[in-house]
């Protein structure tokens, strides 16, 4: 066998067996303690709390509501419902798909269309699962209730669990719908191969000794909600408790409580989550907080942020939290969940990068480097975090724009993967079947570097502003007039407003706003002499900028809703005419 290329780095993929997603579970849950559970947390109402053994046989007792080999599309609002239903087809030899809720979606409208579009994609037999309350005209296939009270599960008397779950291996076991950062979400076929090794290595990477406490309140219809917290709690046996997302968003202290109350030890959140609680979350308002139990949190599905983990640790240090139980991730829907994680008990590394100037195929220009809790960083530069090497059995490569080796440190190229938890492949709506991706080697449309072994994301390919023959990342940009104009950079979008006009103007939308804000001389300049500067300024007092499921931005959505006059800011301020 020729050595692998140098610019290929990683570990060889692993053989793996015909092993079932539930054959391992049901394993591993025998050999756990019979109290471990999944404790569904009610914000004002008592939990519901159903140990494994019981949870596994109320969802093959679920199941035999559900014809075999069906995908089986799931909507509730509630996670116990969603989770059971997802567990109770696979009982079944079934594909389940959880999709966002019409809450969740953005509203009823919203949801039908979803609906009918998965509908479309899907092929073979298909049933929808929806809790009580939430209903889909003319579905035109069956539909099986899930009730709404959540307090009627944990009474049931479910029989014996079958002797095997099936089939596994290379069988797809279920779908996911992808962020749908740069388009419409696609569905993509992850198998059992797939979910069992990727769960196997996030634990050997985590290097725990089988006592984890997990603490959620993700979304089930993301990969991190469903595969990052609910599958590696029940695949390891693992106690989890569960809260509803909205009740995080409502109430983001509830979060810090449970983890202080049941003692977590493992948590996984995007950007927003931290930052969210960061921003809203005062010590006095989680009296006798204790996070010391808190071994690992993990950050990822959107640009990472110095500020964000930085304001987070230095909030709950004093309550316990190590600068170094912060572990920043990559990975999305097509690798199952994860494909890099930093290293763990050491505080996350940092290099500053120059944002000008960023070219496929040439160096990164490197202007520091720090690590999380260290001294703030000096000079110009925008903080970019390593999200350490590959996963065991993972291996990366950089390419250029004519799909040519990037081979080096610190030179830029887009990130390809390949090993066991790559997906089946997308979903072929002629055949609805997985159309598996060229040579098994998964082109992520992101673009990063490596250094020291490590990988470092800068940017979705497709949010890169061309401007002259150079290139421009618009999370970079944004992180600038975020700075400038005050505002968290969660709530700023920089984008070209027509990708095939190089001369289109570049637009700054900020959502949010006080009535009253101020656009003083010294703004407006600052915004004026950015590498790339800004034309106008979108300011919105309300939520405008489009975000997928996970939080990211849309901006093939911002630019239609721009070009059509539906993206409704308050104030547009021109800052110079059209170039």
């Amino acid at each position: 066998m020729p050595p692998p290329s140098p610019g290929v780095w990683g570990s060889s993929p692993r053989k793996e067996n015909s092993v079932n997603f539930l054959d391992v579970t049901r394993a591993n849950v025998a050999r756990a303690d019979p109290r471990n559970g999944v404790c569904f947390l009610r914000y004002g109402k008592p939990n519901v709390e159903m140990p494994y053994d019981a949870f596994l046989r109320t969802s093959a007792w679920l199941g035999r509501k559900i014809p075999e080999d069906a995908t089986v599309v799931i909507a509730a609002d509630d996670p116990l419902p969603a989770l059971l239903a997802f567990f109770g087809a696979l009982w079944t030899g079934g594909r389940p798909l959880i999709l966002p809720s019409p809450h969740a979606a953005g509203g009823m409208e919203q949801f039908q269309t979803q609906v009918r579009r998965t509908l479309g994609v899907v092929q073979g037999e298909v049933v929808l699962a929806l809790q009580d309350g939430i209903a889909v005209e003319s579905p035109g296939v069956p539909v099986v209730p899930l009730p709404a009270d959540a307090d009627g599960y944990d009474t049931l008397a479910p029989g014996d669990l079958p002797e095997s779950a099936g089939p596994g291996g290379d069988t797809v076991a279920f779908l996911q719908a992808t962020s749908a950062s740069t388009g419409d979400p696609k569905l993509i076929g992850i198998t059992h191969a797939n979910v069992c090794a990727n769960l196997t290595t996030i634990e050997r990477k985590l290097g725990r000794n089988g006592d984890e406490r997990l603490v959620t309140w993700l979304p089930l219809y993301h990969d991190m909600g469903l595969v990052g917290m609910a599958l590696l709690g029940a695949f390891r046996g693992w106690p989890l408790y569960v809260m509803k997302p909205i009740e995080f968003v409502m109430r983001p202290h509830t979060w810090i409580d449970a983890l202080s109350r049941y003692r977590g030890t493992l948590i996984a959140a995007p950007t927003f989550g931290y930052d969210h609680v960061r921003r809203k979350v005062a010590p006095e308002d989680v009296p006798g907080c204790d996070l010391s139990a808190l071994r690992t949190a993990v950050v990822g599905a959107e640009p990472i942020r110095l500020d964000t983990l930085d304001g987070f640790h230095r909030r709950f240090a004093p309550a316990g939290l190590r600068a170094g139980a912060l572990v920043c991730g990559y990975g999305m829907a097509e690798t199952t969940l994860a494909a890099a994680l930093s290293e763990v008990d050491a505080p996350p590394r940092y290099v500053l990068v120059d944002p000008a100037g960023v070219e496929t195929g040439a160096p990164v220009r490197l202007l520091g480097e720090g690590v999380l809790g260290g001294p703030p960083p000096g000079g110009p530069g925008i903080p970019v975090f390593s999200c350490g090497p590959p996963l065991d059995g993972m291996t990366a490569a950089l390419i250029d724009e004519e799909g040519r080796p990037v081979e080096g440190d610190a030179i830029l190229g887009e990130i390809t993967l390949t090993g066991p938890n790559i997906a089946a492949g997308y979903l072929d709506p002629d055949t609805g079947a997985p159309r598996p991706f060229p040579d098994g080697v998964l082109r992520t449309g992101d673009l990063g570097f490596r250094q020291r072994g490590e990988l470092f994301v800068l940017e979705r390919r497709k949010h890169v502003i061309i401007r002259n023959g150079r290139n421009h990342l618009a999370s970079l940009l944004e992180e600038r007039v975020a700075g400038i104009l005050g505002r968290p950079v969660q709530e700023v979008m920089v984008l070209d407003a027509d990708i095939y006009d190089p001369g289109s103007e570049i637009v700054a939308v900020v959502e949010h706003c006080p009535a009253r804000f101020e656009l003083d001389g010294a703004r407006r300049r600052a915004l004026r002499t950015l590498d790339l500067p800004v034309d106008s300024l979108h300011l919105a007092r309300r939520r405008v900028i489009p975000r997928t499921t996970s939080g990211k931005k849309r901006y093939h959505t911002a630019r239609r809703r721009l070009a059509d006059g539906t993206l409704r800011a308050d104030t547009t301020v021109a800052l110079a005419g059209a170039r």
